[in-house]
């Protein structure tokens, strides 16, 4: 009989370089009292690159570790899915390898779930490596008019306002336990039971917006999101997407586009929805300028 653990932690590479080998050290050093195991889903990364390599020479042998190497890129959705479909835990973490964890992360996070009945996701603290706090671990349900205030710059300059934060949250204390809308994808852990009533990750989301759509879905099933800032982790946002910086913006729009049609496409007429679109695909030339100013 499979062994059982308490938690599958769940990590897809592609090309982390360092930061890999980071984040699996951090993990062990932090982790305490807590069985865990690791899937790492490996997206077919460049064999000449240093986590690859890391993987190659380090983690075959590691009795805790199942290596899955994949032939081609899967996408964050789709290896996930593969992953947490093998797992074995109670709970499942789901870990970018570009994280590293402050305190004992999984057990923090696991024993949350095991002791509220009624909550089907929880998520740390994100910090940037200076010490900030990275904004998307704490968010609200993404509705078109809240993040239109959040990207134009009108929730931040505003904060202590609510109508202006449905998606933001700023007014809400960042070292208190909250209900949320969403979680980061860097570092956030459901419920195995979450995962066999909701199902996975949506597969048509290559990268961005999966965790977004996860968090509706949980709402949707009757269980609450939870921000726990008593876990606190560091994320190095952005390390394999840096290296191919438009095609990154690119695939973010597009998410952004399918998510819009997926959950409020029907809920608009066709002046509200060119408005949408318009400003969805304005976010991509406004970035893709600003990228471009910046070489």
């Amino acid at each position: 009989m499979d062994k059982i653990f308490d938690v599958s932690v769940i990590i897809v590479n592609w090309n982390a370089g360092k930061y890999l080998q980071e984040t699996i050290d951090s993990l062990e050093k932090q982790t305490q009292n807590i069985s865990y195991e690791i899937i790492l889903v490996d997206n077919n990364s460049n064999k000449d690159e240093e986590s690859f390599k890391y993987i190659e020479n380090n983690l075959n042998n590691k009795k805790n570790i199942t290596i899955i190497k994949s032939n081609e890129n899967l996408g964050f959705a789709r290896a996930n899915n593969l992953a947490m479909k093998k797992a074995r835990g109670r709970n499942f973490l789901i870990l970018n390898p570009d994280v590293i964890f402050h305190n004992n992360v999984i057990k923090i996070l696991s024993d949350y779930l095991d002791n509220n009945e009624d909550v089907g996701m929880t998520g740390p603290k994100v910090l940037n490596p200076d010490g900030s706090f990275q904004q998307p671990c704490l968010r609200g349900k993404p509705y078109p008019k809240d993040t239109l205030f959040h990207l134009i710059g009108l929730a931040k300059a505003f904060p202590k306002c609510k109508a202006l934060n449905g998606y933001a949250l700023w007014y809400l204390d960042r070292d208190e336990i909250n209900e949320c809308g969403a979680l980061s994808g860097c570092c956030m852990m459901l419920k195995k039971s979450l995962f066999d009533e909701i199902g996975g990750m949506d597969e048509q989301f290559f990268m961005y917006q999966e965790e977004t759509d996860w968090g509706l879905r949980t709402n949707e099933a009757g269980k609450n999101i939870i921000y726990n800032p008593n876990a606190v982790v560091t994320h190095y946002q952005g390390v394999t997407t840096k290296k191919n910086q438009l095609k990154s913006i690119l695939i973010f729009t597009q998410s952004m586009e399918k998510f819009f049609k997926k959950h409020f496409w029907k809920r608009y007429n066709f002046i509200e929805k060119t408005f949408w679109l318009a400003l969805i695909w304005g976010n991509f030339g406004f970035k893709y300028v600003k990228m471009r100013l910046k070489k």
